[in-house]
């Protein structure tokens, strides 16, 4: 009877061990991620080793759309189908809180990890936002890299706007839509040194601003959103629109990639129109 205790003994001590190691591998970095939204596509092949990502949405292998298609190569291209996500066994999915809902709803009832997460309305949800990846993909020291590197930038545009008043800047796009300042681009408009001219006209968040309003407005830069502008597009008609061509007195084109998703690249922008800005300061102003 001793003698079968001890061998009951052994096997649970086993099987404990067992658990235990299973939990320690569980708790290791994940090796098959997905990512299924464009941002958060971004935000992966920025922060994970390359070995660790099996698949991203297939808008990030488009130039137009993605600043990173570069990274790409090599990766299943997915659409955010269950179908398509599943036979991958991706031990990590990272997904957007507005997009590929139903996928979602399906990896979580069969045990598979998913990251949620939400866009970004400033730097400081980017911040989170990669310190949450960082961290579910054990990258936690890349990720603080990567925040100081964009915490640098912002600092820096931070000092050369320094000029009050502010001049104003209205960001407009396809169907002549607008972004306020309680936008991720409307931060970066702020950071470049500019008010944001749809406060005027109410928009704090999106809003549709008609070309009439435009003029009535005034402002001192008009930084348009391109979309793939070799393809035809009647609600990209507003933005070339004549009048506006004729009466703004500065025009910046902006391809929208650049600030679509809440990713520190996106301070580029920033720092073109901030460079914008500072040449229009030192244009020497009409004779008298």
């Amino acid at each position: 009877m001793a003698g079968f205790t001890r061998r009951l003994t052994h096997l649970f001590v086993l099987i404990g061990l067992s658990f235990a190691s299973a939990g320690a591998v569980a708790g290791d970095r994940p090796q098959r991620v997905v990512s299924m939204n464009l941002c958060t596509d971004q935000l992966v092949l920025l922060l994970a080793d390359p070995d660790q990502v099996v698949s991203v949405t297939y808008l990030s292998a488009r130039p137009q759309d993605s600043v990173l298609a570069d990274r790409t190569e090599g990766l299943v291209l997915n659409h955010g189908q269950t179908e398509e996500v599943l036979p991958l066994r991706p031990d990590l999915v990272v997904a957007g809180i507005y997009t590929t809902r139903f996928t979602v709803q399906v990896l979580k009832r069969r045990g598979v990890p998913v990251l949620d997460l939400p866009p970004a309305k400033g730097f400081s949800d980017v911040r989170k936002n990669i310190r949450t990846v960082a961290e579910a993909l054990g990258t936690v020291a890349r990720g603080e890299a990567l925040i100081e590197r964009m915490d640098s930038r912002i600092a820096a545009l931070a000092a050369r706007s320094a000029e009050r008043p502010r001049p104003r800047a209205l960001i407009y796009r396809a169907g002549g839509f607008t972004l306020g300042r309680d936008t991720f681009a409307g931060e970066l408009l702020w950071l470049a040194g500019y008010a944001n001219a749809a406060s005027d006209y109410g928009v704090r968040e999106w809003g549709a601003v008609p070309v009439e309003a435009v003029l009535q407005l005034k402002p001192d830069l008009l930084a348009i959103g391109v979309y793939r502008p070799d393809a035809p597009s009647l609600a990209r008609d507003v933005t070339s629109h004549p009048v506006l061509r004729q009466q703004m007195p500065k025009i910046v084109e902006v391809a929208t990639r650049h600030w679509a998703c809440g990713v520190p690249s996106a301070l580029n922008v920033a720092e073109e129109l901030a460079e914008k800005r500072t040449e229009e300061r030192r244009r020497p102003g009409p004779a008298s």
